[in-house]
């Protein structure tokens, strides 16, 4: 056999097969399309869950430093540090647009009366007497208390579900100045 017939059919085997690689392109290209999107998607919620635990840690510190009797009354408190989680959000708790979205303020100190009390507030639910936001066990300090939860929709392609993601933060009440 020449080396020109050997040439030949190597050529005719390579032509033969020249529609393989695009057929097995067509069959892995939605797993990996899936993956693609589900490592976007998955680094989407990732970033937004880190957001709002940067919020609610911002927001709790900030309630723990600020006096009760500055903005005048619990309400105007709490109201404040309520929109202290939205802006430390930078955009992503849009209280009209957010799917899912709860953020609940606390003031807590077991056992006060007047102003000294446990209030919170709640999306969607107002001011509640006596209610937290979370268990965080019974202690005999003032405490800020700060839940924000917020749904996120996890899509890959084919495959997509909601998620709920949240993240609750606590600090020591420090502004006694004024506080009654």
């Amino acid at each position: 056999m020449g080396t020109r017939s050997r040439l030949r059919s190597w050529l005719r085997l390579r032509l033969d097969e020249s529609g393989a690689a695009l057929v097995e392109f067509a069959l892995v290209l939605p797993l990996l399309m899936m993956i693609v999107l589900g490592m976007v998607s998955a680094g989407v919620g990732y970033n937004r869950k880190i957001t709002i635990t940067h919020a609610a840690r911002e927001a709790a510190r900030y309630g723990a430093t600020l006096s009760v009797a500055v903005p005048g009354t619990l309400e105007f408190w709490l109201d404040d540090v309520y929109q202290r989680v939205i802006e430390e959000a930078t955009g992503t708790l849009d209280p009209l647009t957010t799917p899912g979205l709860l953020i609940c303020v606390a003031y807590v100190h077991d056992g006060g009366s007047g102003e000294d009390q446990t209030k919170s507030l709640t999306t969607g639910l107002g001011y509640s007497t006596g209610t937290r936001c979370f268990d965080d066990g019974t202690r005999p300090e003032r405490r800020v208390q700060v839940r924000v939860e917020r749904d996120h929709e996890f899509d890959a392609l084919f495959w997509s579900t909601t998620l709920s993601i949240g993240t609750d933060a606590v600090a020591r009440y420090e502004a006694y100045l004024g506080a009654g």
